[in-house]
């Protein structure tokens, strides 16, 4: 017994409770002789709780035959107590009766002793149930650890999950969960969606890593710079949110500008001062679920940075779904036979005789009438529909061309001019397909030309080159629209196979009025010239506006004042009646 009496045990506290002194005395010498150095004694039963709050023992040894609360009071009292932090407790007792034994044992005693006991068997017995009390303890204290452990790691799992692991910004999640609590408040909740276009600039530059270090860099500077009570978190790659109660559309687009302007500033960043481009979407409601008002702040969102907040309304939406409704009509418009050509004739401006037609497409929906072409092309354009629209126009316009030429309507030297679309021009092939198709048809190359828009060409200069010059080199015209609104320069004028430059009606509009309109007209007809190039005029509404394109030398008119576009027969109808000479 000695060998299993270790220091430790001997350090532990012991209680002995009997009503008779002799008997506390005998337990209390018997204890300490065996080197237990924290042994006290209790007679008085009802004391026994208050002592353990006390200071609680490992063990108590109680007597159950005492007055005013027996031993299974005691028990019970400690049980109510202390519950499973109670101590353990061996009973002595001189009632050797199976019962007696078994209601203690059912009250949770660890052992019971019969009295007279013998001197060895207590000694062991305690030791037995110290031991078994210090094994409880450690198991206890384990249990303890692996519980401060796991709370530990749950907390930190939810702290991740509540984060973007790589900019370390809270994250979709924890964004919901904040409008989720805003959404319960009276006032309201709002939102601003902020697209942080310069961050794919930096991403195309100097990589993702470096893109992802700059949004977590400009994430932890605008929680900073926000005013308390906001919460910003990452949305998506290059998307942060902005979370608050709402203060009204007022202070929300005060709060919007701020952050567009902070961001404007520059930002040191990899030793680089960068400024950000920025733009952000604004929404707010009372009563609206967190996913309708982040939708709502991402309609709102501005497509580009000239106009870089606005705030979301139902009008907005609406123009938005519309918008959406008739991209998804497009899709395979021009099998469904919706699409149709038009023709604005083109005059010679001195003998006023015409030499020529522009066609313009025209869509005319089911059920919703005439759509307009500055609405639905930007759209194909945008979508890739225009691919499949520009080839349905240019074989339209041929089959109508050679219609013409069958029935001997047009003078020999008339061409018939087709816009043709960026995504159409820089297309590998395009040039080879548009000669093949004039061959199918018989149709001479000079019969035919295209436009091309500045902005078109310059979405692939070295493409767009490539097939005007097979084009050019065929015979076919190349005509630059809307020349003057894009991105005119010298340096790729010379380098490009064009035959023809054509004024926009912007500064046509103003040429009889405005001197500058005048300069900036004459200007380009005469850097046309001086390139051998012909000279178009469009929008030519007005006799003052003719007489003053004649007088600086411009080469063809097309606008109202000779003809609106017209459909094929009104055309045709129209075409042996064109009007005189204007000079």
């Amino acid at each position: 017994m000695s060998e299993r009496l270790t220091e430790a045990m001997r350090q532990l506290p012991i209680l002995v409770v009997d009503d008779h002194p002799i008997n506390v005395e005998l337990l209390i010498d018997l204890l300490e002789d065996r080197g237990f150095s924290r042994v006290d004694g209790l007679m008085a039963s009802r004391e026994v709780v208050a002592r353990c709050r006390r200071d609680m023992p490992a063990l108590i040894l109680l007597d159950i035959r005492m007055p005013h609360l027996d031993g299974h009071g005691v028990m019970r009292a400690l049980d109510e107590a202390f519950g499973n932090r109670k101590p353990a407790v061996i009973v002595l007792t001189a009632q050797a009766d199976e019962e007696t034994r078994h209601q203690a044992l059912g009250l949770g005693a660890r052992d019971v002793i019969t009295k007279p006991f013998d001197h060895r068997e207590v000694l062991q017995r305690v030791c037995n149930a110290l031991e078994v009390e210090q094994r409880y303890a450690r198991r206890h204290q384990e249990a303890v650890v692996l519980e401060h452990l796991v709370a530990e790691r749950t907390r930190e799992l939810e702290r991740l999950s509540h984060t973007d692991p790589v900019t370390g910004l809270p994250n979709r999640r924890a964004l919901m969960e904040a409008l989720d609590r805003l959404a319960l408040e009276a006032s309201g909740a709002a939102v601003l969606y902020i697209v942080l276009d310069a961050v794919h600039d930096v991403a195309r530059l100097h990589g993702h890593d470096a893109a992802e270090r700059l949004v977590a860099q400009l994430g932890a500077a605008i929680a900073q710079w926000l005013p308390e009570g906001l919460r910003l978190g990452l949305w998506g790659g290059s998307e942060l949110l902005i979370v608050l109660p709402d203060p009204g559309h007022g202070k929300l687009r005060e709060l919007a500008g701020e952050l567009h302007r902070w961001l404007a500033g520059e930002h040191a960043f990899d030793e680089m001062s960068l400024t950000m481009a920025s733009r952000v979407g604004v929404a707010a409601g009372v009563g609206v679920s967190p996913q309708r008002l982040v939708q709502m702040a991402a309609l709102a969102l501005p497509a580009s940075s000239d106009t870089p907040i606005r705030l979301h309304s139902d009008a907005l939406e609406r123009a938005q779904r519309d918008d959406l409704e008739l991209n998804q009509a497009l899709h395979g418009v021009a099998q469904r036979r919706e699409l149709s050509l038009v023709y604005q004739p083109k005059l010679h401006m001195q003998s006023g005789r015409v030499v020529g037609a522009e066609a313009l497409l025209r869509w005319q929906h089911p059920r919703r009438g005439f759509v307009s072409p500055g609405r639905f092309i930007p759209m194909a354009e945008a979508s890739g529909e225009i691919l499949s629209i520009g080839d349905w126009v240019l074989e339209a316009s041929m089959q109508s061309l050679t219609r013409w030429c069958d029935q001997q309507r047009l003078a020999r030297d008339f061409c018939l001019a087709v816009n043709v679309a960026a995504r159409q021009l820089c297309r590998e092939g395009f040039a080879a397909d548009l000669l093949a198709r004039l061959e199918r048809h018989a149709l001479p190359v000079e019969r035919f030309s295209i436009e091309v828009t500045e902005s078109g060409l310059m979405a692939d200069l070295a493409q767009a080159r490539r097939q005007l010059a097979l084009l050019s080199e065929s015979g076919v015209r190349v005509a630059i629209d809307d020349f003057g609104t894009g991105h005119s320069s010298l340096a790729y004028l010379k380098s490009l196979p064009i035959s023809t430059l054509k004024i926009d009606r912007a500064f046509v509009t103003g040429i009889a009025e405005r001197r500058e309109d005048r300069k900036l007209a004459a200007t380009i007809t005469a850097l046309a010239h001086g390139m051998e190039c012909d000279v178009v005029a469009e929008g030519v509404e007005t006799r003052a506006q003719a007489e003053c394109l004649v007088e600086m030398g411009c080469d063809i008119g097309q606008g109202y004042l000779f003809a609106r576009p017209l459909p094929e027969e009104a055309f045709l109808d129209w075409y042996p009646m064109a009007p005189a000479a204007l000079a």
